[in-house]
């Protein structure tokens, strides 16, 4: 099970140097041009029931994992995982031709509550996505985590999110702390590695 959470007055900030309680994050530092293909990562510190959705910069939701509302959700601690698109292929491909989208992977001790966003063993693209994701990505993607999370458990998540710019951006503004492991706070922004940024906050309702 997961290690019990309390959140007092503020969201719960992981120490420096220590892993979160999930984490999630791209290859190329999340710096993307139009077509590339998006590799998403993601590893918790115990065994844990896992969710991940994406928010395209037009707001458009798509579930990254599980696949289908019916597969399992059950993930090992301490395992980096490759989430896998359709056909074993990497995560999702960026149709967006400029700005940003935002990722986020939840956890809980049980399975997450799905059915009302699934149509048909399917995900129901047309619930998960909402005016509210065209306005803010992030808390339309932490609305939608509340309300899969079994009722009395805690909210559990970590955000991070990837820049879609110009071709060859990436070679204009690498991240020399690219795969360090290394994790800085600003209030905030919260975690910052390079120029994109990811948080893990903890939530009790």
């Amino acid at each position: 099970m997961l290690a019990p959470l309390l959140l007092l007055a503020a969201p719960a900030l992981t120490p420096l140097g220590s892993d979160p309680p999930i984490r999630v994050w791209f290859n190329f530092d999340g710096n993307y041009s139009y077509a590339d293909r998006a590799k998403v990562y993601a590893k918790t510190t115990e065994d844990a029931y896992l969710i991940v959705l994406r928010a395209d910069a037009a707001g458009r939701v798509r579930v990254l994992f599980p696949l289908d509302p019916t597969d399992d959700q059950r993930i090992a601690r301490g395992k980096k995982y490759e989430l896998k698109g359709r056909g074993g292929r990497e995560a999702f491909v960026v149709n967006d031709s400029s700005g940003h989208g935002t990722v986020i992977a939840a956890i809980s001790s049980t399975p997450f509550r799905v059915d009302q966003f699934a149509r048909q063993g399917h995900w129901d693209t047309r619930v998960l996505s909402d005016q509210t994701m065209r306005d803010d990505a992030e808390a339309g993607l932490r609305a939608l985590v509340r309300r899969m999370t079994p009722r009395g458990e805690p909210v559990v998540y970590s955000v991070a999110n990837y820049v879609v710019s110009e071709k060859y951006a990436r070679a204009r503004y690498p991240s020399r702390y690219a795969g360090a492991g290394w994790w800085s706070y600003d209030p905030f922004w919260g975690f910052r590695p390079g120029f994109w940024y990811r948080r893990t906050i903890v939530v009790v309702r």
